[in-house]
């Protein structure tokens, strides 16, 4: 690391300082005083301003200056989705922070249900059992492989409206981010796909209306168990993406 990152860092620890330590401060000072206050030269205190800006820190608004604002959690990850630029290793720790917060996800779905969601819910395991009879009478490979993308985004459809029923925002944004590395199969399309699928999210759905946390706990890591069988799998294609 060269002496100017290692500056730019120091200044980027000193800007999160000054604004930790002026909580009622949503302005920043203009560009040559907040210099002069850092001890760094403009250029230096530029490329932090940048950086920071980037994570979603601090925003600049037209008459306004640098303001503080709230950044989003996992805003960062989502220009870098799908570029190729997180290794296997990132790719894996984020496949893997998502099965946990799946099966954890249990008792703030039931705390947040309520008869809207159920009836969303509702729809969306039924266009799912119509997709599906649609794939047991499909003939040609084409309309097999375009109901089974119709089934990929019904599966994303599913979850997201799980995560969306906690309540819980950056949970909400984390589904959306990563939302590719579970759907880069098509399962509906393998004979044994039923079989493998212990719990189907019919099965899910009927839990949330009349089962508790805990069986649905279990029964979401057992209809999860293919994205545990499949993971590495899975993991070499969004990387190959």
């Amino acid at each position: 690391m060269n002496g100017y990152s290692t500056l730019v860092e120091q200044t980027q620890k000193k800007i999160l300082h000054y604004i930790s330590t002026n909580p009622d401060t949503k302005h920043l000072p203009k560009e040559n005083e907040f210099a002069e206050i850092l001890g760094v030269s403009r250029g230096v205190l530029r490329e932090s301003l940048s950086q920071l800006r980037a994570l979603g820190i601090i925003e600049t608004k037209r008459k306004k200056g640098t303001v503080v604002v709230s950044p989003n959690v996992f805003g960062v990850l989502k220009p870098l989705m799908g570029t190729g630029l997180l290794d296997k290793k990132s790719l894996k720790d984020l496949y893997q922070l998502r099965l946990m917060l799946e099966i954890g996800a249990a008792d703030f779905i039931f705390m947040g249900k309520n008869d809207r969601f159920i009836e969303e819910l509702d729809a969306i395991v039924g266009q799912e059992a119509d997709l599906d009879q649609q794939m047991s009478l499909a003939k040609d490979e084409a309309t097999k492989i375009e109901i089974a993308e119709k089934l990929k985004e019904v599966d994303i459809q599913f979850h997201a409206k799980l995560f969306e029923i906690t309540g819980n925002q950056d949970l909400m944004d984390f589904q959306f981010i990563i939302r590719h590395l579970f759907t880069l199969y098509s399962p509906r399309m393998k004979k044994d796909y039923h079989d493998r699928n212990i719990v189907s999210h019919i099965g899910l759905f009927n839990l949330l209306r009349n089962g508790t946390p805990d069986a649905f706990r279990m029964a979401m890591r057992l209809h999860l168990s293919t994205q545990f069988e499949n993971m590495e799998a899975n993991i070499e294609k969004a990387g190959a993406q």
